[in-house]
């Protein structure tokens, strides 16, 4: 288990949608986000989240990630990914915010409160902590 293949999963549910870059860091976000609030943490999750989120300027971003995938620019990444059942949990969420405006879910992450106390003028790149991303 891991965030490259919860990515992976993403873009294959967003497959005949299209998925751009910000919008799978965002979705991956908001997806643990509302797991975390209704399941809490669990072996499971402490497993998926092996690469942090850290405080970008559009909001949660793992650098992995997004450098995996930075050359597609604004543009829908070009891979199909691929489905995993360990990660079917999260469909109704993916599906979700994957059909919300992705730059209203930008908006969304900069009013947590991790990322509003850690983006500051230095553009320092702060690490999310489980705890972090379930919130207040």
């Amino acid at each position: 288990m891991s965030m490259m293949e919860l990515s992976k999963h993403v873009l294959n549910v967003g497959r005949n949608c299209g998925v751009t870059n910000l919008q799978l860091q965002k979705v991956m976000y908001f997806t643990l986000k509302d797991y975390l609030k209704d399941e809490g943490e669990s072996e499971f999750i402490e497993k998926l989240y092996d690469k942090p989120f850290e405080t970008w300027q559009y909001g949660p971003v793992v650098p992995d990630l997004y450098y995996r995938y930075s050359g597609n620019g604004s543009m829908t990444i070009n891979d199909e990914g691929k489905y995993n059942n360990k990660y079917s949990i999260f469909d109704k969420a993916i599906k979700k915010y994957l059909s919300e405006d992705v730059f209203e879910l930008v908006e969304r992450s900069h009013q947590e409160k991790f990322w509003k106390e850690h983006q500051g003028e230095n553009q320092e790149r702060d690490e999310y902590t489980l705890d972090d991303i379930i919130g207040e």
